[in-house]
């Protein structure tokens, strides 16, 4: 696991899957999230791979090293795919199979200033701006110097992604073979980077910072007032909702460029089965106890966590009006899959920051990056 995993839900998940199966012992590991690829290969390769390992499983099926988990879940017993949130079904999935066991959720959806919206006379409501109506509304939200913006654009190739998919757009699909293709020229990801171009040439966003900045820049930047929004996921409410003002900041659904047609991208993370795993219908049952609805209810409140199950959303505790838009947008979320090819995905990087901080013509720099990209991945799945 992960190290900001190992905490007081996980381990009484543990102590419980232990208590149900007696001669069994847990013995949990914690590594970094930037270590955990090359642990788990090292740890395949010597022949001792662990029963569980949480990351993305699509990423660790694309690179092998997960194994496929169809028939588990084909005896519906005990977990059911159609209890789960469509995004968190699909982060399990690679090439048609699933691979995994969705663990927690998230979604990128849009956080306001509901001070300064009534100050200029902005409406949010329950229903998306489109991409029209938000540049309409930006430009009232931001000042003829520059000064205050409506929107901080991170240097984040997630967070680009999700509004690539609030335009339609996709920039990879994976056939039943396991080849992939690239799609980093397709027309909705051109028009979403473009769009978002514009943005910042109108003085209404403000660009990525230094090439190895984070999504922080943009939350100090909403915090401080310079920025009426922020385009992010529910541990950044959490943060600011703390704020001597923090009644001020409520949520509504990231822009979508079709009325009706939302889209974003997903967050959280999911288990898999390493390759060769001597325990892989007992590991099955451990990550189906992890998921189960007492402990998913336990990592949301206590650390935050959201839901891989749409049931649990029932409780009492999501009835709050200021997550009722990541709930939400859950529904219409996708996971960011590039990221199981960092070549390609380094590719992807270096032309959206050509776009969004350089402010070249998303068009040929796409279909550039396409070119490189594609060349980058794996021909044999």
């Amino acid at each position: 696991m992960t190290d900001d995993w190992v905490t007081g839900p996980f381990l009484a998940a543990v102590r419980d899957f232990e208590h149900t199966h007696p001669t069994v012992l847990v013995d949990v590991d914690r590594a970094p999230i930037s270590h955990m690829v090359d642990t788990v290969k090292a740890a395949i390769a010597s022949g001792m791979p662990p029963d569980v390992v949480q990351a993305h499983a699509f990423s660790a099926a694309a690179q092998g090293l997960a194994e496929p988990l169809d028939d588990l879940w084909a005896k519906r017993d005990p977990l059911d795919r159609s209890e789960f949130l469509p995004g968190a079904i699909d982060d399990v999935t690679w090439a048609g199979h699933l691979v995994g066991v969705p663990l927690d959720t998230n979604a990128l959806f849009l956080l306001y200033d509901s001070t300064r919206f009534a100050e200029v006379k902005v409406a949010a409501g329950d229903a998306p701006f489109t991409f029209e109506s938000f540049e309409a509304a930006a430009k009232s939200l931001s000042t003829p110097d520059g000064s205050r913006r409506a929107l901080a654009i991170p240097t984040s190739t997630w967070w680009t992604y999700g509004w690539i998919k609030a335009n339609g757009g996709e920039v990879l699909s994976v056939g039943t073979d396991g080849k992939v293709k690239l799609t980093l020229d397709d027309p909705g990801v051109v028009g979403a980077l473009n769009y978002l171009r514009r943005l910042v040439s109108e003085k209404v966003a403000f660009a990525p910072g230094a090439a190895d900045s984070h999504s922080s820049d943009a939350l100090a930047l909403f915090r401080e007032g310079r920025a009426s929004t922020l385009a992010s996921g529910s541990w950044d409410l959490t943060t600011v909702r703390k704020d001597a003002a923090g009644q001020k900041y409520q949520s509504t659904l990231l822009p979508a460029a079709v009325t009706g047609k939302p889209g974003s991208v997903t967050g959280g993370s999911s288990m898999f089965v390493p390759t060769g795993s001597k325990n892989r219908e007992l590991a099955f049952e451990f990550m189906a106890n992890l998921v189960s609805d007492k402990y998913a209810l336990r990592l949301a409140r206590e650390e935050g966590r959201l839901p891989v199950r749409p049931r649990v959303y029932e409780d009492k505790y999501f009835k709050t009006p200021e997550l009722k838009a990541v709930i939400t947008q859950l529904k219409t979320a996708s996971p960011f899959k590039l990221g199981a090819f960092p070549e390609a995905h380094d590719v992807f990087a270096a032309a959206i920051d050509e776009v969004l901080r350089n402010g070249s013509d998303a068009g040929p720099v796409m279909a550039e990056a396409q070119k490189r990209a594609q060349a980058l991945i794996p021909t044999t799945p």
